[in-house]
């Protein structure tokens, strides 16, 4: 499934599904900046495959990196402008593809117990569902 969603995020929005994750993380963060070991925890990749990733979304022109004022060894990822742009543009197709390839199969109280299930999940580590205002509404959200 997650071959299907990165498909189309390629195909309409001109990205991986692995930079968009990344991306959108960025987007959401404060400041548009995450620490290199904080986005790491976030993502299911080594450390080297986020280094690569990220060393490929800076040749993009979607992030840069930059040193942490105040521990040297600490780099920052930084969304651009243009990484703003771009995520802001697959946000959408994104959310369609949650929809037409998951969502749609659940009724409204399935997607709802999910979504509870899932900010269970998340806030339990650290983080939560719709703790930022998303360019689009949630797809877990959505009710037909």
């Amino acid at each position: 499934m997650a071959d299907a969603v990165s498909d189309r995020l390629e195909a309409e929005a001109g990205i991986p599904l692995a930079w968009y994750e990344v991306l959108a993380a960025l987007a959401d963060a404060p400041e548009g900046a995450l620490r290199m070991q904080d986005l790491g925890q976030s993502m299911w990749l080594s450390k080297s495959g986020l280094t690569r990733l990220c060393d490929r979304l800076d040749e993009a022109g979607y992030l840069s990196r930059q040193s942490c004022p105040t521990d040297r060894r600490g780099t920052f990822a930084v969304i651009t402008d243009a990484g703003r742009a771009k995520v802001r543009d697959a946000r959408p197709v994104f959310a369609r593809a949650s929809e037409d390839l998951f969502l749609q199969h659940l009724s409204a109280r399935e997607r709802d117990a999910l979504h509870s299930a899932m900010n269970k999940i998340i806030g339990a580590n650290g983080a939560g569902l719709g703790t930022h205002e998303p360019a689009v509404e949630h797809p877990l959200k959505h009710t037909k």
